[in-house]
């Protein structure tokens, strides 16, 4: 048998983290969508019932009331935190009179659709991000095969040893790729995170505004 010379430990390592992160990760029975990369169900998008047992908001535009439109882009920026969210949302119910509930429901309309809008914007990027990882596996697959056909063509210590040799070029390359691989997997628990997020925020701003109907 034809004794590989170096890599050996390249190899081991590719294939760890291969089966691990590529394949099951990235290509696990039963999703919907095999680029989804979260351990979460997929759903594209949300339905006001989810948050929300007020008046139907079927046909609503907040745009129709430029105050209003203009609060619920406010409500809807992450940066403006949840308790000062709900701060201007009760001094909006105190200001509104007769019009209260009308109001509040334009309210909640604006505001989910923008939420429901940059979620799904959020999801499609991940979708993006899982297609990516997935070629990546594959081509890291792919040079793995090409390490491993380098090595056994290797002749010599010496050429296997040289930098500008066949197998040398294709550790390196394939490290390379697989730290990158393995970078952007490890991100994957934070960016996953953002839709809950996101439904967490109109979760809490959808009661808030029910609260003062």
């Amino acid at each position: 048998m034809k004794k590989k010379i170096i890599g050996s430990g390249l190899v081991l390592l590719a294939s760890a983290g291969l089966s691990a992160a590529a394949v099951a990760a990235y290509t696990p029975p039963g999703k919907s969508n095999p680029d989804w990369p979260c351990q979460q169900i997929l759903v594209s998008h949300l339905s006001p019932a989810q948050v929300w047992t007020g008046p139907s908001i079927d046909g609503l535009d907040a745009s129709s009331d430029p105050q209003v439109d203009e609060l619920a882009g406010k409500l809807a920026q992450r940066r403006l935190s949840v308790d000062d969210a709900k701060a201007q949302i009760d001094a909006f119910a105190a200001s509104t009179g007769a019009n209260k509930q009308q109001k509040l429901t334009l309210l909640f309309a604006g505001l989910f659709s923008r939420l429901d809008s940059e979620r799904a914007e959020v999801i499609e990027g991940l979708v993006r991000f899982g297609h990516r990882q997935k070629e990546a596996a594959d081509q890291i697959r792919a040079e793995n095969e090409k390490l491993h056909e380098a090595q056994d063509k290797s002749t010599s210590p010496e050429e296997a040893n040289d930098p500008n040799s066949p197998v040398s070029t294709a550790a390196k390359q394939l490290q390379w790729d697989l730290r990158i691989f393995q970078d952007r997997h490890k991100t994957l628990s934070y960016v996953c995170e953002a839709p809950v997020m996101i439904e967490q925020r109109l979760f809490a701003l959808a009661r808030e505004i029910q609260a003062k109907m």
